[in-house]
């Protein structure tokens, strides 16, 4: 082949870089369908930092094809490795191919191994005069450094390296490249089941080596050698010293048929790059390409979009909507930004833009009269939007359309563990863009939202997940919003007095630790209290942190007895969280009508419950007596009483109803306390406090995936006496141990778990080779099925109770969900009827055996009505 040679070749060890990405990441890092990616994020992570820190190159990656003959110099070489494991060979196809897409050349000879190919290529680039830079993880590689070559070794992260020139060989290691494979003669390498000479290390071999100049040098010095045992290792091990050292020396003359010419420099194939990042879900990667090929190569387009919708804007009033034509009718809307203390309930609404799509032109406009005015113009037709609740929640219109769809919702319903849901990144996901003329971001956006919404379509119901979506999720979202609006009355000037004594409770308790301990110190400060405590004190010390040791609650939890100081602790923990997360909070979050608003999300948790943010009011505690205090500051209106109705013990009855548990089912059937029946089913004997607890918590356990050694930690006894519980329960309620086994093979097989309304969480943690996360996974699977559907019911019922009480007439509203209870506020003359609808309409969310029970009792605020 004909043409010039380049300047300068990148030589990439793609087994090195591959197996320590692999080993670096976590191997639960998978796609939305569950598809193994760590080593491909990692090795696709560096070829991006490669390109753009040093721009477009020639670069070759080297491949493994054999030992090059080194196992005819020792049977064992390499012998300790472990095969290559399953989650990694799944990858390693991919690997090859997402070097072509970059523009780069593979290349193997058979019967050689990476780094003999690549000291061969540095050869011939230098006898050409080409400069050489080699990146590998794999430190024997130092010894090809030399004028023009240089090596950038890869360090703790993925993409963390340094280069070494002669000079920063010699820094390290006080000999030249000259001498690495002498140097691995006398230390070996374990990872390559090199021997060396034993007794030898890294500082040792450099040592002799700086004394007697090379490896034959310094077994001809033996004699001048201090140290018996180190001079009879050197006698004894010569013959593996220099075994050693010819398997650490790269061959540099391996038959390779390759050209250094023009051909080695390739643009990236942009469309297969956007196509395999995207398979792989390598949102971070693609990112971090397409901004450095955006402002590098002007010339040439960013990697675009595989589709672009095309449109067309006009402006229009908001009364023009309802001649938008087309299916599937996309809304996108913005307000200005409020004021940072401008809290819903607190101001006038502002202007509202908008941006309108079916299919045809982009609708836009602004709408004064806010989303009423809006929806008045769109009329009765159904509506898809990204994240609806955003743009509804702050006005709730009188007369909302039907929501179709929703493109945030839907996207988390696809892959729940997903970390952000934006628009951009959907449409990016899918190969997606929208160019939009003579218009703007928003209605970019619109544009885009019909189209998201219909690739997401297809996918949600190959995976059965519509049904889901149309059925509960989307009329969730009705729900939430008018939950968000109307909020809860709260007694400010109650939650203030108890703020008050709270914190001088805290600070009278703050003076009795400084007293115990004998000093003043931050006792909110791990770092400051673990000193006090383990050295000071002599308190046993359970576990350490990257910091010192541990003093989190587990830990206090485990030494409570040792010392009265812990209880302190504890207390002064407590009261000081509550004041900070609630009592501090709450007044400034009020609204000028004396009602607090949280913001509830529907695509945080995984398992599909809600959550509750601005403030968190799900982690309210109900069993201390300041956590009952901080409950009772929620009231009703003057009129009005709160109607509490609460799931009793729904996830033991979904166990027993999804396992088919007879004994579990029969104790529910008789109306027992499930806890002490459980207690005498696995203790036997009369049931007090204390032995109704420990079966409360192993019911609990069982359902929470908890192993012998958290039920240990949580009862503070020996593991071996929880295991034994664990064994009793399970032998005693034999369909569960058979459900935990078959939904744990499930899963393992399949590599996700559903709910039984079809909610799906993948669990790459089961095919991970650690016990640990391996068992981690296994938790999670038994949990979601439970825990899932419990979430599901929950949202079943809240758009049931809503439907029932508008269709009943009544003005009775939904305010609070947390966890399996909902609250209300009902007018007073409504709070009988409106009690037998919501008990009615939760029972009934979902058919089961033992069926769903519900406690409803109402009072003046939500403390009473508990």
């Amino acid at each position: 082949m004909a043409g010039d040679p380049p300047r300068e070749l990148f030589l990439i060890d793609g087994n090195s870089l591959v197996y320590r990405a692999f080993f670096a990441l976590p191997e639960t890092i998978a796609t939305s369908r569950g598809v193994p990616t760590n080593a491909i994020f990692g090795f696709a992570s560096m070829l991006v930092k490669l390109m753009t820190e040093y721009g477009q190159k020639p670069t070759i990656v080297a491949w493994d094809a054999g030992d090059s003959g080194r196992k005819e110099i020792a049977t064992d070489y390499k012998a300790g490795r472990a095969s290559r494991p399953d989650l990694l060979r799944e990858q390693f196809p991919h690997m090859e191919p997402l070097v072509e897409a970059f523009g780069y050349t593979n290349v193997r000879a058979e019967g050689y191994e990476a780094d003999d190919v690549i000291a061969t290529l540095a050869a011939r680039a230098r006898e050409r005069g080409v400069d050489v830079m080699v990146v590998t993880g794999d430190r024997d590689t130092f010894q090809l450094i030399e004028d023009g070559v240089k090596v950038m070794a890869t360090g703790r992260g993925i993409t963390d390296t340094k280069i070494y020139d002669r000079e920063a060989v010699v820094d390290r290691y006080g000999i030249g490249p000259e001498l690495i494979p002498d140097f691995y003669g006398l230390k070996g390498d374990t990872s390559d089941n090199i021997p060396g000479v034993p007794g030898i290390g890294d500082k040792t071999a450099a040592q002799l080596l700086q004394r007697f100049g090379d490896l034959e040098s310094v077994l001809a010095g033996v004699d001048e050698i201090s140290g018996a045992k180190r001079k009879e290792n050197l006698i004894n091990h010569a013959e593996d010293a220099r075994m050693s050292k010819r398997l650490a020396t790269s061959i540099r003359d391996v038959p390779i048929d390759l050209d250094f010419d023009g051909s080695l420099v390739r643009e990236p194939d942009r469309s297969r790059l956007r196509a395999t990042f995207r398979e792989f879900e390598l949102r971070d990667p693609l990112r971090r390409l397409e901004e450095w090929i955006g402002s590098n190569e002007a010339a040439a387009p960013a990697i675009a979009p595989s589709a672009e919708v095309s449109a067309r804007a006009c402006q229009v009033e908001p009364a023009a909507l309802s001649g938008l034509a087309g299916a599937r009718a996309a809304l996108a809307a913005l307000r200005p930004q409020p004021p940072a203390d401008q809290l819903p309930g607190m101001g006038d609404e502002p202007v509202l833009s908008f941006a309108a799509y079916a299919g045809g032109d982009v609708l836009t406009g602004e709408a004064s009269g806010g989303l009423e005015e809006l929806l008045r113009g769109w009329g009765e037709r159904p509506v898809t939007a990204h994240d609806w609740k955003a743009i509804a929640a702050p006005e709730q219109p009188t007369a909302a359309p039907p929501l179709e769809h929703d493109t945030m919702v839907a996207a988390y319903l696809l892959d729940p563990a997903r970390r952000g849901y934006a628009l951009e990144d959907l449409a990016q996901d899918v190969g997606l863009g929208a160019r939009v003329e003579g218009g703007d971001e928003l209605a970019e956006r619109a544009v885009l939202t019909r189209a998201v919404a219909e690739r997401q379509r297809a996918i949600l119901d190959e995976l059965d997940l519509t049904r889901l979506l149309d059925e509960v999720e989307l009329p969730l979202v009705d729900v939430l919003v008018e939950m968000e609006r109307a909020g809860v009355k709260l007694e400010v000037a109650q939650v203030r007095t108890i703020a008050a004594r709270v914190k001088e409770q805290a600070a009278a308790l703050e003076r009795e630790i400084w007293e115990i301990a004998g000093e003043e110190f931050t006792i909110g400060s791990p770092q400051q209290l673990a000193p006090i405590l383990f050295e000071k004190l002599g308190l046993s010390r359970k576990r350490r942190g990257k910091t010192g040791f541990s003093t989190d609650a587990r830990v206090l939890h485990a030494i409570r007895g040792e010392h009265p100081i812990i209880g302190k602790i504890e207390t002064w923990r407590e009261l000081t969280k509550l004041a900070s997360t609630y009592l501090d909070a709450f007044p400034d979050l009020v609204g000028r009508d004396g009602r607090l608003r949280t913001t509830f999300s529907q695509t945080t948790a995984a398992t599909g419950r809600l959550s509750s943010t601005n403030p968190n009011l799900q982690n309210i505690p109900i069993r201390t007596e300041l956590g009952r205090e901080i409950r009772a500051c929620f009231v009703a209106e003057e009129g009005h009483r709160l109607i509490s109705a609460d799931y009793s013990q729904v996830e033991l009855r979904l166990l027993a109803h999804i396992a088919d548990e007879e004994v579990l089912k029969e104790i529910f059937r008789r109306g027992e306390d499930v806890h002490t029946a459980t207690a005498q089913q696995i203790l036997g004997g009369a049931v007090d406090p204390g032995t109704r607890s420990k079966a409360k918590m192993v019911n609990y356990g069982i359902v929470y995936g908890l192993s012998a050694y958290g039920l240990a930690d949580r009862l503070q006894i020996p593991q071996e006496e929880a295991q034994e519980f664990i064994d009793r329960y399970l032998e005693r309620f034999p369909a569960v141990k058979a459900f935990i086994d078959h939904t744990i093979a499930q899963a393992t097989d399949e590599g996700f778990v559903a709910t039984r309304f079809g909610r799906i969480r993948r669990i790459p943690e089961l095919r991970a080779r650690g016990y640990q996360t391996r068992s981690l996974g296994e938790r999670l699977a038994v949990n979601m099925v439970i825990q899932g559907t419990a979430a599901d019911i929950i949202k079943v019922a809240m758009v049931r109770c809503r439907g029932a009480l508008r269709d009943a007439g009544l003005a009775t509203r939904m305010v609070l969900q947390i966890h399996d209870e909902l609250l209300f506020e009902a007018p007073e003359a409504e709070v009988g009827e409106a009690s037998a609808i919501v008990c009615r309409e939760m029972a009934g969310a979902f058919e089961m055996d033992p069926p769903l029970e519900v406690d409803v009792a109402s009072g003046e605020n939500w403390l009473e009505a508990k």
